[in-house]
């Protein structure tokens, strides 16, 4: 769970102008209420950072005692399960902005709040604000096993941890996040180290492990000089098993999500080859356009990812 506190806190202080709208489906009096204007943090999620707006629009609802609250864009329902950055990053996509200079056009933006005909067609289920934190939870363990190979990190995190974390991601608490990451990090190691005392193999056993693990490494460095790839990541660390990423392709009515194991050492030109997406295709990562290809993913990820861990490319 390692942070890049510079770059990677840049991106927690980023904010969204937005105005949320009541659904004129679920106006109780004859004059809407006024629209809401609050700044989002780009690393929480709707249902948490804007909790205390649909709060105050609930009373002008005709269902105000419904636990299903969605937002939509453009008439399009919003996935409570992604950032609120990729989700203004898909909308600033799909409506042909292509550098960061021409976002001012979309700003505010213009979110709707609805009370009722939730789209289950379309959405998850949502059963209330713990929906929100469960499906973060679940994403966040999911890239650490890919992260680290196994499920010990995710294991490491306890419930107060959860609280802490889910608190600071809802507002966009940089340093409270990272303080629980920090203490995750230390349990895991702690974990580790004991793991490695209880190791019962035989000595013989250890070594022809090392063994393996070595001949394994060549082979899979001959396979790649093969291939052609002994230039990539030439002289960097390999420090994770993998790099959680997902690949949001925009494309007809439906979004596809697509999400492979991710080498450390590729460049983000592979790895949109590797999900059988063109290279030239328009991109934003977390709110910067036109990343190029030979961008080692590895720097992005630590520099871009959100607060589940992943990395999110949006691709048209």
């Amino acid at each position: 769970m390692n942070l890049n506190d510079g770059a990677q806190g840049l991106s927690w202080h980023g904010q969204i102008p937005c105005e949320i709208n009541l659904s004129s489906y679920d106006v109780v009096d004859l004059a809407a209420p006024a629209p809401i204007h609050l700044m989002l943090p780009r690393m929480s999620y709707l249902h948490a950072a804007a909790s205390e707006a649909v709060e105050a629009l609930r009373g002008s609802s005709l269902t105000s005692t419904s636990s299903t609250v969605w937002f939509s864009v453009d008439k399009q329902p919003q996935r409570f399960n992604l950032p609120v950055g990729v989700l203004f990053d898909i909308h600033q996509l799909k409506n042909g902005v292509s550098q960061n200079s021409q976002t001012i056009r979309h700003l505010p933006w213009k979110l709707t709040v609805h009370f009722s005909s939730y789209p289950s067609d379309v959405l998850l289920g949502y059963e209330g604000p713990s929906t929100t934190k469960h499906f973060f939870c679940q994403q966040l363990k999911q890239a650490l096993f890919l992260e680290h190979g196994n499920a010990r990190m995710g294991m490491a995190i306890t419930q107060e941890m959860t609280e802490q974390m889910w608190g600071a991601v809802g507002v966009g608490d940089f340093e409270t996040y990272k303080l629980v990451n920090d203490r995750v990090v230390a349990d895991y190691e702690m974990g580790e180290l004991k793991h490695e005392k209880e190791d019962t193999r035989s000595e013989q056993q250890k070594k022809t492990d090392e063994i393996r693990a070595q001949m394994d490494a060549e082979r899979e460095a001959a396979e790649r000089k093969e291939r052609g790839e002994e230039e990539v990541g030439k002289g960097r660390k390999r420090e994770i098993a993998s790099v959680p990423v997902r690949v949001l392709a925009i494309g007809g009515e439906q979004m596809k999500v697509i999400q492979k194991p991710v080498v450390a050492t590729a460049t983000l030109g592979e790895v949109l080859q590797l999900f059988g997406i063109d290279s030239g295709v328009e991109r934003v990562i977390n709110g910067l356009f036109a990343v190029p290809d030979d961008a080692f993913i590895m720097e992005l990820w630590r520099s871009c990812q959100s607060a589940d861990h992943f990395l999110y490319v949006v691709v048209k």
